[in-house]
């Protein structure tokens, strides 16, 4: 499991990285990005102090479009095995309607449905007690699936805009 984990950990098990730019902005709270490159992705981890806070998997190599099922299953296992993860797929918003005399609207978010995905790890002594939640998204027509640990104790919270992960990522 990628996320929660320290940063030492994380390079043992991806290799060395290079700096990246902070997709969510928060210096202050200490936030640092690093890329690793595996192939034909690019995994970016946010760590805040030393831990792992959010990923994304981006395509690196290839056509920019959606990530299949299988790299999206082989992402998730990043993070947890991929069938115990919860998966939802979005109604694909309505293709924006054009006004005479204005000019055509500016895409703000993705024209295809975006998946959403949720992982939570239970204390397996008492089966209703959640210990860990991790939450993502891959939009449908970006080359990109990004995750957060919203909560770790000692840590800042992480509330990620999809709208500013993907202005970000694209």
């Amino acid at each position: 499991m990628l996320l929660g984990s320290k940063k030492s950990e994380v390079d043992r098990l991806l290799g060395k990285p290079v700096m990246a730019p902070n997709l969510l902005g928060l210096n202050l709270a200490g936030e640092k990005a690093f890329r690793y490159g595996l192939g034909d992705f690019d995994i970016l981890v946010g760590f805040f102090g030393d831990m792992a806070r959010y990923m994304a998997v981006l395509r690196d190599g290839g056509p920019r479009v959606a990530l299949s099922p299988s790299e999206l299953s082989s992402a998730l296992a990043l993070n947890a095995p991929a069938t115990l993860w919860t998966i939802e797929q979005a109604d694909p918003p309505p293709p924006a309607k054009p006004v005479k005399g204005k000019k055509p609207p500016v895409k703000l978010i993705p024209n295809g449905a975006t998946t959403y995905l949720s992982f939570a790890e239970r204390d397996p002594k008492i089966k209703e007690a959640v210990t860990r939640e991790i939450f993502g998204f891959a939009p449908g027509d970006a080359p990109y699936a990004f995750f957060y640990l919203p909560v770790l104790q000692g840590q800042p919270p992480v509330l990620p805009s999809e709208w500013t992960v993907n202005q970000k990522l694209r």
